[in-house]
């Protein structure tokens, strides 16, 4: 027993004690480690520094595009205009309707046929429903009870009432005309009116609503300015799903980097593919070809779906409805002041002129409420931005197409 106890201390030693073999085995790991270490960090520094030079070259040679005043549609940044665009409002809550729409969490999501809509939301001052309208002050049950005269209206952002609270929008104001001039039986207004939306979208929005059994006594269209962005008549969003068909993934985070980005470019001019390419040619937006095929498709699409209507038994008007830049003294205006700052969709100030010579010639129809003329010697701010009606000029819309459903002879 004495023999065991005295060797197990030296067995339990001889476990403890490194070779010189293993000892230089860790040394040189070690050693490695660093160097790759090192080695990593130079290779991080040398192309942050890189990347950084690179990107000054870049812009100084590519300058960075400034956005196309009528692109941004958004110009709230000086507060004397925005006291007068919303007279009597305080900073926060404006601050706050601002935020709301656009909204920053996403604002569309996908819809079949359609392509987008706008996402269910509630704020104060901007309330989406599920169903895929927008509220109104003192909205109506959804579905459409049977009791009421139930009027869908459907249009783009100005319908929609962007940068207006719910209970300021067009489609408020017609319900709350209709409610002080006592209708019977009460006008149930549902805005299906949805930014970027064109009428080819509209019609399809509106045969849905009717397969789905929502069959409104009215519907009211609000039209002229996005078919005209638009000219080509495909809708938002289309070049993002073209590519998803396409198996296009999104675009790769790295291509930014000012290396590959300088990289992709001495590829090009290598291989021969650089070639310095054309200056852009400025659109003609006047060009008659293209302002006939925008007011052809808008024509064929009021067709269906007064055919469609028809068919249901549901009355049909199509408001033309006013812009900025036309018939309207631009010195008034407090966020547009010429022509040129209307960026592309200047071409709807063309094409409001074929569909004025249209109308003078009685082919627009008499379900046609002609509007684009109703700015005429006014010597005020109708908007909020550059193109969307202030409240005011809302509650004057809506009063008009009020007195159009009112008209005696109207169907």
């Amino acid at each position: 027993m004495l023999q065991l106890s005295t060797h197990a201390p030296k067995l339990a030693q001889d476990r403890n004690v490194s070779s010189p073999h293993s000892a230089g085995l860790r040394n040189r790991l070690k050693h490695w480690y660093i160097v790759a270490a090192v080695g990593l960090l130079n290779a991080i520094l040398l192309l942050l520094v890189l990347n950084l030079a690179l990107y000054a070259v870049l812009r100084l040679r590519h300058p960075a595009p400034r956005p196309a005043p009528a692109v941004n549609f958004t110009q709230h940044n000086d507060p004397r205009r925005l006291q007068a665009a919303y007279p009597g409002w305080r900073e926060q809550d404006v601050s706050d309707l601002l935020r709301e729409t656009p909204r920053a969490d996403r604002e569309f999501e996908y819809e079949p046929l359609t392509g987008f809509r706008e996402r269910p939301f509630r704020g104060r001052f901007v309330n989406i429903d599920p169903a895929g309208f927008r509220y109104s002050k003192n909205q109506a049950p959804w579905p459409p009870q049977p009791g009421a005269t139930n009027v869908f209206l459907f249009g783009g952002s100005t319908a929609f009432g962007y940068y207006l609270p719910d209970d300021q929008t067009i489609p408020s104001w017609l319900q709350q005309c209709a409610a002080a001039r006592n209708a019977r039986p009460p006008l149930a207004v549902y805005n299906f009116a949805r930014p970027a939306y064109i009428s080819t979208q509209e019609l399809a929005l509106f045969q849905q609503l009717l397969r789905a059994g929502h069959v409104p006594t009215v519907a009211i269209f609000i039209d002229g300015l996005n078919d005209f962005i638009f000219s080509d008549g495909v809708p938002k969003f289309t070049a993002e799903l073209r590519g998803f068909m396409n198996g296009e993934t999104a675009s790769n985070p790295l291509n930014s980097l000012p290396m590959v980005r300088a990289a992709h470019w001495l590829s090009n001019r290598w291989s021969g593919t650089a070639a310095s390419a054309p200056p852009e040619k400025v659109p003609d937006y006047a060009d008659a070809t293209v302002l006939g095929r925008v007011t052809s498709r808008w024509l064929a699409n009021r067709k269906m779906i007064e055919a469609a209507a028809a068919a249901f038994g549901v009355r049909t008007v199509f408001v033309w409805q006013p812009i900025p830049v036309y018939d309207y003294d631009l010195r008034y205006h407090l966020f547009l002041h010429s022509d040129s700052e209307f960026g592309g969709f200047i071409r709807a100030k063309y094409g409001y002129a074929v569909m004025n010579g249209l109308r003078e010639q009685g082919l627009l129809g008499p379900d046609v409420l002609w509007l684009a003329d109703m700015q005429r010697d006014r010597h005020e701010n109708l908007y909020v931005d550059s193109v969307h009606y202030n409240a005011a000029f809302s509650a004057e819309i809506a009063a008009r197409i009020y007195d159009f459903l009112e008209k005696p002879g109207s169907r």
